[in-house]
């Protein structure tokens, strides 16, 4: 049976940016719902619960699981409404705002923000044979506990924070090569710092060219990328950490503007060409971005603000009506 009920806003997305807005609605007083569509915590849940965040304000080291769970008790504490296992299928515009769309319910908005992420985590595949086979079966894209690879051989695919992050933390119960198909890194000078120090073997210039098995995934081929030189090797996991594909479904028929990965916000209020659309967090991009935990946060606080702004401006212009 479909429910139909009336909030302030509506957020997208449960993860950090999501939450802290949605905390900050409940500052504003603001009746709000946030709809997520698998698990609270967004990224720090579904991809990497067991690794440490190490750059978090308060927190020299502390578990993204953990870390999410007191985000999402702080809302909870705060008495935002919040829904897993809710995706929104569509936002359209209406007399009053916009009607959010998620399963059979249709919630009305007098502003919608959203935290999005990159969609519902659909991982970037490399596209070579055996991947597809062996998903699931020693192929996979996240790391959801380091205890299930004790022991194992564990190949690590990729050049960013989250692949050199997954193989520094892997590297404590299992051994690892992480393979780049660069000569260097696109992740933070920290993290390559304790990279090279770590246990990790560290194939530069290599690209993965098939997987092979029985069962499970049992043999990786690689490729030099400089020298064309072909060589194989034995693995019992292969993780890919190559990036996500964006999902921007959401935004087409709002017409909202985007560069085909990203929205493109127009104001420091995370505002976007649709007045009443608020975005924040990793689907959002602008000049000097940085995809964090902390700034992504800080765009749930100002979209919040904008939102605050929005729904002010238009009861005052009602009220003069």
């Amino acid at each position: 049976m479909s429910e139909e009920r009336e909030f302030d806003v509506i957020i997208v997305g449960g993860g950090p940016a999501g939450i802290t807005a949605g905390i900050r609605c409940s500052s504003h007083n603001l009746s709000t719902l946030l709809l997520e569509a698998r698990k609270l915590g967004g990224q720090l849940t579904q991809l990497y619960p067991t690794k440490y965040v190490l750059d978090y304000s308060s927190h020299p080291d502390i578990r993204a699981g953990y870390l999410a769970d007191l985000m999402v008790h702080h809302a909870r504490e705060k008495g935002v409404r919040m829904a897993e296992g809710a995706q929104v299928r569509r936002i359209e515009p209406s007399k009053d705002g916009f009607i959010v769309t998620a399963g059979a319910d249709r919630y009305g908005a007098k502003a919608v923000i959203l935290a999005i992420g990159m969609g519902v985590f659909e991982p970037m595949r490399l596209g070579v044979e055996g991947e597809g086979r062996f998903e699931d079966k020693g192929v996979s894209y996240a790391v959801p506990n380091l205890e299930i690879y004790r022991g194992l051989k564990v190949l690590v695919v990729g050049g960013g924070d989250t692949a050199i992050e997954n193989a520094i933390g892997l590297s404590q119960v299992a051994r690892v090569t992480l393979a780049h198909r660069r000569d260097s890194f696109r992740a933070t000078e920290a993290n390559v710092s304790i990279l090279k120090r770590s246990l990790v073997q560290v194939l530069y210039d290599t690209e993965v060219t098939g997987i092979t098995g029985d069962e499970r995934a049992k043999r990786a081929a690689l490729r030099d990328v400089r020298t064309g030189l072909a060589t194989e090797i034995d693995v019992d996991a292969v993780i890919v950490n190559i990036g996500f594909a964006p999902d921007l479904s959401l935004v087409k028929n709002l017409r909202v503007r985007n560069d085909g990965r990203h929205i493109l916000v127009e104001d420091m209020g995370m505002g976007t060409n649709v007045p009443g659309i608020f975005a924040c967090g990793d689907i959002v991009d602008y000049a000097g971005k940085a995809r964090l935990i902390q700034p992504a946060a800080a765009e749930g606080v100002l979209a919040t603000e904008g939102a605050h702004r929005h729904i002010a401006e238009r009861r005052s212009r009602l009220a003069s009506e």
